[in-house]
């Protein structure tokens, strides 16, 4: 079809859905079938057709859960206009308490006419016609109390339509390969620019109060500006994501081709973003690449957080490709990109909240069941101290003990999407989605301030009348897919995406149309955004050094923990440890590097064959926890990491089960181990690790790193049992060849397929039960003993065991290379990690220059500051001469090195500031900025 004739047709569609040819014609006709589908959807839910909670002993859906009890069916609702005359009475009633509410009072004496109809006063369960009218004329009442809500202070709606492939019944039937995920159905597919829709809009919906509303196709007749898909038309494409500026004058947005038919995991159909004026000028590319960039938010500050792939990984439990997707940021025209999050899995649909802070969903799986987690989170909005408020650990916290634990994952939302922060408010609005479909389902309430349950404690079911796909639905069945975004005006108003249309949506139940779909049913209208300047939230002062920020004087990053044995009451450590008298210690604080998986299909290499899913790692060492449990030590930056607390001996008492990572020049604090988020922590006067001034702590390796560093099976305590057990073994003619197979069902690990860890003796749950996991419960440990046939190991030696035991056990350091693996050859993996400072520890320099001349960038020469040890990469072997100099130009030290490529020097006596390098030799003469 050409284009010309293609916008024929959209505007005969138009007219025809939403033109209104005449005062009140099309618009009267939508509204009359979007009430009789009401009247037709509650005859079917009181008469048991469709599944809605009713309150009492009758309920399907507990009737606590409800957000509001007037959303519900109550017993004594016997017509759909006993369920609308309610609702519409407390609407009503609620509307007149409102800070500017017009008189309601028509609308009042035209309800209690309705009311006292003999349809009405019948009590009976009337299907007549009679029935029906009296239905249409409340919904009128209905729907002037809703247009008249103050808080609807706003003319214009900013939104998209969009769909993707999967929606679209003929391109499922015609075009896909049969795997319906691939092509979109699916939390992470939908998210890729190839499986977008082409044709998709991006909408202003003008006066959508009054009886002629008109749309505005805001990039109607645009082209791509510049980079991929240059000069093609933006509406032959796919609109996704928008944000609507604080001042309300500028959009975000993101865009694909939207051909994913045709090619797949190509630049050309990638989600990337642009902005445009709100008047449809202006028309910029932000991103372009290889990478799909999607779900921009404009921070309070200027700059924009969105969410890419750029970060780079894949998913474990997939059988395609399914690359990873995280925080990052730029400035507004593009530049100054980079990641503020290194979590290797993904996250989605960043908003800010009423206090500045960032709030997103986070797949969570490290070393749990891939679809237990997928809640909400917050973060600052320069990505630090990323904490889960919200339904991170559902029951069963643990299966060490009992028997028929509860399930959690299927007692509440099996996961969380598109949350937004109430105006005026500590609340939040989500959709309650699946894992294996879209984000798509019911609307909750979120209150994080009442305590966790891991279930339904803090949720409220805003919409009772959509269930929970996947908890309660099927997934897959895009039936269940009800409710998609929603804007909250307040606690109590919304407007929503209901299908393939925008309504308004109140507590009480009433939904009234604004906006018909304009095209085909899988085409939703979503993200809306009111057109109006927004109150701007606090902002945050930035307190990481990336990017630009690189070039200013910043202190190294560091951790601080007040005390470890402050947790909540499932993390309290076994009552022999303590910080009192004549109780055991916790020692030492062990810091663990996770890497992303770097394969596309689940399990391949399988790095951990008895604990399926696992995430390759590494330790980067230690750091001591004082007599008083307090902490504080140099941090790994740009890296995912958690924690674990060892007692005297080394072994792992207590264990993370997900992850954190620390920027560059970020302070990370804690207040214990797993500490109530509810609670007011105990105070801890002068804490002894950072007592007088006491500078953080090194990092310290606790076996030597030619053994850990990669750190596998082979390389890490193979040569152990080689050389200490496999003898005896042979000897006797019995026990393990020591090879990873014949010891596997000995070992420890948390294993992440949901099909055999979730509710499993032993291994389940969400939670690391203290002093039973890793080393500690391994079957393997007792054979270490010297009651086992002494087999004489050194303390080392018992540490490189131990240390493997409670780190999953893993055979494989990487995702590739088996073969060199085995045989016990270095593999480092292949992301997140400098293999010239594993523990990542320092800060790069990050420009090159001579004082008061032009900057002259040299790539031969690196440098880098690695604790308080300056190290010098130089580009060959050779003579040089290292001068150091003030920037007021005074010399502080010299060296003369020898002919070698590396030199280092201590910086710990020097003042921490600015200073400039000199670095000369016969052939050379470069310039160096350095920040102490």
């Amino acid at each position: 079809m050409n284009h010309a004739l293609y916008q024929a047709m959209r505007f005969i569609v138009l007219i025809l859905l939403t033109g209104y040819m005449s005062p009140g014609q099309a618009a009267a006709e939508l509204l009359e079938e979007d009430w009789k589908q009401q009247y037709a959807d509650l005859k079917g839910k009181l008469s048991g057709q469709m599944s809605l909670a009713k309150t009492g002993n009758s309920s399907t859906i507990p009737a606590s859960q409800a957000y509001d009890p007037h959303a519900l069916i109550q017993d004594d609702d016997i017509t759909p206009l006993d369920v609308a005359l309610r609702r519409t009475r407390a609407l009503l009633e609620h509307i007149k308490t409102l800070p500017g509410a017009k008189n309601l009072g028509s609308l009042e004496k035209e309800l209690e006419k309705i009311a006292s109809q003999p349809v009405m006063l019948a009590k009976t369960a009337s299907t007549g016609a009679q029935d029906s009218a009296a239905f249409m004329a409340l919904a009128k009442v209905t729907r002037a109390a809703a247009l008249s809500n103050p808080l609807l202070d706003f003319d214009d709606l900013l939104f998209v339509e969009w769909a993707n492939l999967e929606s679209d019944p003929g391109v499922r039937s015609a075009e896909r390969n049969g795997d319906s995920e691939y092509d979109g159905s699916h939390m992470c597919d939908q998210y890729y620019g190839h499986n977008g829709h082409a044709n998709g809009r991006l909408y202003i919906l003008k006066d959508f109060k009054t009886d002629n509303p008109q749309l505005k196709d805001l990039a109607d007749g645009l082209r791509v500006p510049s980079g991929s898909n240059e000069g093609q038309l933006m509406n032959e494409g796919c609109f996704f994501t928008p944000d609507l500026s604080w001042d309300g004058k500028t959009v975000l947005f993101a865009w694909s081709s939207g051909n994913g038919w045709k090619k797949k995991w190509v630049k050309e159909n990638r989600y990337h973003l642009f902005k445009i004026n709100i008047d449809g000028t202006g028309l910029t590319r932000l991103t372009d690449g290889d990478d799909d960039d999607f779900d921009p938010v404009w921070l309070p500050n200027g700059r924009v957080v969105f969410i890419s792939t750029r970060r780079g990984g894949l998913g474990r439990c997939h059988e395609r490709r399914v690359p990873s997707y995280v925080l990052h940021s730029m400035k507004p025209d593009g530049s100054d990109m980079f990641a503020i999050d290194w979590h290797e899995t993904n996250e989605y649909q960043p908003s800010v909240n009423n206090d500045g802070m960032l709030v997103y969903t986070r797949w969570d799986y490290v070393d749990r069941e891939d679809c237990i987690a997928h809640h909400m989170w917050i973060c600052y909005p320069d990505g630090r101290d990323p904490r889960a408020p919200h339904g991170n650990y559902p029951l069963p916290l643990t299966t060490m003990e009992g028997s028929n634990w509860p399930n959690g994952e299927y007692q509440r939302p099996y996961a969380e999407y598109h949350i937004r922060a109430i105006p005026n408010s500590h609340k939040y609005v989500a959709t309650a989605g699946p894992h294996h479909g879209q984000s798509f389902g019911s609307l909750v309430i979120l209150d994080t301030r009442i305590e966790d349950d891991n279930l339904m404690s803090q949720v409220k079911r805003l919409t009772p009348d959509a269930g929970f796909p996947e908890s309660e639905n099927d997934p897959r069945n895009g039936k269940f897919w009800i409710y998609g975004t929603a804007w909250p005006l307040s606690e109590d108003y919304f407007i929503v995406n209901y299908k393939n249309g925008i309504y308004l949506l109140d507590r009480f139940g009433n939904r009234t149309l604004i906006h018909a779909g304009t095209r085909a049913a899988y085409f939703r209208p979503m993200d809306v955004f009111p057109v109006r300047s927004r109150p701007l939230p606090p902002v945050i002062p930035t307190q990481t050094w990336q990017g630009e920020r690189m070039k200013e004087n910043v202190h190294n990053a560091s951790i601080y923990v007040n005390n470890v044995y402050v947790t909540d009451e499932f993390g309290k450590l076994p009552a022999e440890y303590g910080p009192e008298p004549g109780k055991k210690k916790i020692k030492w604080m062990r810091i663990v590097q996770v890497f992303p998986k770097m394969t596309n299909v689940k399990n391949f290499p399988n790095i951990a064959p008895h604990a399926s899913e696992s995430l390759a790692r590494i330790p980067l060492g230690v750091c001591p926890v004082e007599d008083d449990g307090s902490v504080y030590c140099e941090a790994p930056v740009e890296k995912e990491i958690y924690f674990q607390l060892l007692d005297e001996d080394g072994l792992a008492v207590q264990s993370m089960r997900s992850g954190t990572y620390v920027h560059p020049g970020e302070q990370l604090s804690c207040v214990g181990c797993h500490e109530s988020k509810w609670e007011s922590p105990p105070i801890t006067p002068n804490p002894i690790a950072k007592r007088a001034g006491a500078p953080p702590a090194v990092l310290e390796t606790e076996v030597d790193p030619e053994h850990i560093w990669p750190f596998n099976y082979y390389r890490t305590v193979k040569p152990v049992f080689d050389d200490k057990c496999l003898p005896c073994h042979r000897e006797k003619g019995r026990g393990p060849d020591m090879s990873y197979r014949s010891i596997q069902n000995s070992l420890f690990g948390f294993t992440g397929d949901r099909f055999s860890s979730y509710s499993v003796a032993k291994w389940g749950g969400s939670r690391t039960v203290p002093g039973k996991f890793g080393a500690m419960y391994a079957d393997l440990t007792k054979y270490l003993s010297e009651e086992h046939y002494n087999p004489g190991l050194s303390q080392e030696e018992m540490r490189r065991i131990t240390l493997w035991l409670d780190l999953q056990s893993n055979e494989l350091s990487a995702y590739y290379d088996v073969e060199k693996q085995v045989k016990g050859e270095k593999v480092w993996p292949a992301l997140d990690i400098d293999t010239l400072n594993v523990q990542g520890v320092e800060r790069r320099v990050v420009s090159i220059e001579e004082p008061g001349t032009e900057t002259k960038m040299v790539p031969a020469v690196k440098t880098r500051l690695i604790r308080d040890r300056l190290v010098i990469h130089f580009p060959k072997n050779d003579t040089y001469r290292v001068t150091m100099y003030s920037t007021s130009g005074k010399r502080v030290n010299q060296f003369v090195t020898p002919i070698t490529t590396v030199f280092g020097f201590s910086t710990a006596s020097l003042t921490r500031g600015l200073y400039f390098l000199a670095i000369e030799s016969d052939d050379m003469h470069n310039w160096v900025k350095i920040c102490l």
